[in-house]
Order: C-alpha cells, then structure tokens, then sequence
C-alpha cells in the first residue's frame, strides 16, 4: 500500500510506504501417510500400514525395544507446493499416563520420524505395554488442522535396572474430588480355626463344674426352710440375699453367652457389695436367734 496522492503532494511532509502480510488461507492436502515398524539392525520394514490422518481409522502395532518405529507423511498446498506447518508433533501416552512428546521434522516435502526404541528406553522409564499414538498438525492458516489419534503400539521394553529412573508422579485433577467415589469394598478378616470338639467338650464341663457342685451340695444339704426369719425385715433381707444369689448365677450363664470378663467383673462387684451387706444382715439375725434359743 502506498500512501502517495498526487493532487496532495505538499500535504505529506514526506513520502512513506507501509507494508501489511496477508495470509490467505485454504485446506491442506496430507498425502502418503504411514507407519511402519522397523528392524534397528537392518533397517528392513517388519511392519507398514497405511494412515487415513483425515479419517477415523486406527491402527495396532507391537514393538520391542530393538526396533523402531517411523511416522512419514507429507503436506501439500492446493497449488502443489510443499507446506510447512508451525506445529508437527508426536505424542505417545503409556497407559498409566505418562506423556512423551516428540517433533515432526521435515526434510523437503516430506514429514518423518523415526523413534529408537533401543535410545528410548529410559526416556520411557521401561514402561511396557501399551501406548497411544496421537499426531497434531496445525498452522494459522491451515483450514483443516488436525488432532488426530492414530492408534496404538504394544512396547515390549526390557526389565528396568536397579537405579533405573523412575516416571514422574502425575498432576491430581483438583476437580476429581468432587466427583463420584470409587465404590469402597470391606475386607472381613478370616475366622480363625476353631479347637477340636472334644477340647470345646471338656472345656464346657470344666465352667459347669462350679455350678454342678453347687446344686449337689444343695441336694445333699437339704433345703431347710424353718429358719427363714419370720420377722418383716429379716425376712426382707432372707429374699434379697436368694435373689442376689439367683443373680450370680444368671451373671455367670452370660458371661459364656454374651458378656466379655471386664463387664462381668463390674457386674459382680456390684452384686457381691449387695449381697456382702443382706447376708451379713441375714447371718446376725439367725446368730441372734440361735443364741436365744441355746440360752432359754
């Protein structure tokens, strides 16, 4: 553009030119694109197949750490001429997340990469197992630029070594703790194995002793109910001692059905303060009456 009027030649102290680029954009034709898997020691292609990047059709490979893997392609303008875009990259993601980034250099017309899986190794942290491979292309005036993933490679790299480096730790979404949780599964622990059934057998009769000596003493005792005390308040404290003896002996049956030692011992503290106190009550009121008796 030239600012440049004749009929205003002494307007302008003096003459001056600018120039502003115009871009003129259009869709860029992509063209023998492939990918291939190579042999690192002859060169020799074990591999190939075609690429649609336009498309939506992916592609498998497998690799081991002694071959290679190329990405060619090349780039055309409407008008037939070769085009370079500002950005040509290579990504390929482990499935573990673990990002690798490479740019697409090229040679006159032609776009290629050639990964040395063998030089990659520890660039890779010898993570094997799956990677995706995504290419984007794309410029400013380039109408059809593309993001485009183009498949996957099975990576069989060797076990890393002792002090091999170690992937980096990757970036928590700080969106992620509001969303949905994984489910929590509860682990119980295993019983743990019972004792034979005779031991439980002989275990059985060794609590029940106390008990079954206790009834035989009362059958070979007798139960004597003539010197209950008559009186309202000895008789009283004659009730609330057979009670607290019923109560030992319920306290005891729950301690093997339900209670654990340190309830049972809190119970038993109480009930043996309770019936301290009514058999003591119990025991000099018929001392007294007996004392009576021998006298008169």
């Amino acid at each position: 553009m030239i600012l440049h009027d004749p009929e205003h030649r002494n307007v302008y102290t003096s003459g001056s030119q600018t120039e502003v680029p115009i871009f003129v954009t259009g869709a860029i034709k992509v063209d023998n694109a492939e990918i291939a898997v190579l042999d690192s020691d002859l060169g020799s292609i074990e591999t190939q197949k075609k690429l649609d990047l336009l498309g939506k059709t992916l592609v498998s490979l497998s690799a081991n750490h002694l071959q290679k893997l190329r990405l060619s392609f090349q780039l055309t303008t409407p008008l037939g001429h070769a085009f370079k875009p500002h950005q040509a990259i290579l990504k390929l993601t482990h499935e573990t997340k673990v990002e690798h980034i490479f740019v697409v250099q090229n040679s006159g017309k032609q776009f290629e990469i050639i990964l040395d899986f063998l030089r990659l190794v520890e660039k890779f942290f010898y993570l094997s197992n799956r990677y995706d491979i995504q290419l984007t292309v794309g410029d400013a005036v380039m109408e059809n630029s593309f993001f485009r993933e183009i498949g996957n490679v099975d990576l069989d790299l060797p076990e890393p070594p002792e002090k091999a480096p170690r992937p980096p730790p990757q970036p928590v979404d700080p969106y992620s703790r509001y969303g949905p949780k994984a489910e929590i599964t509860h682990i119980f622990r295993a019983p743990e194995k019972r004792p034979p059934k005779e031991l439980s057998l002989t275990f059985l009769g060794l609590t029940l002793l106390p008990l079954i000596g206790f009834l035989a003493g009362l059958i070979r005792l007798g139960v004597n109910l003539k010197n209950f005390p008559s009186s309202p308040v000895p008789a009283i404290f004659g009730i609330l001692f057979h009670i607290g003896i019923a109560g030992v002996l319920l306290l005891y049956g729950l301690f093997w059905l339900k209670l654990d030692l340190f309830t049972t011992l809190k119970a038993l503290g109480f009930l043996g303060a309770f019936l301290m106190f009514v058999g003591h009550r119990l025991l000099s009121h018929l001392a007294s009456t007996s004392s009576k008796l021998k006298s008169a």
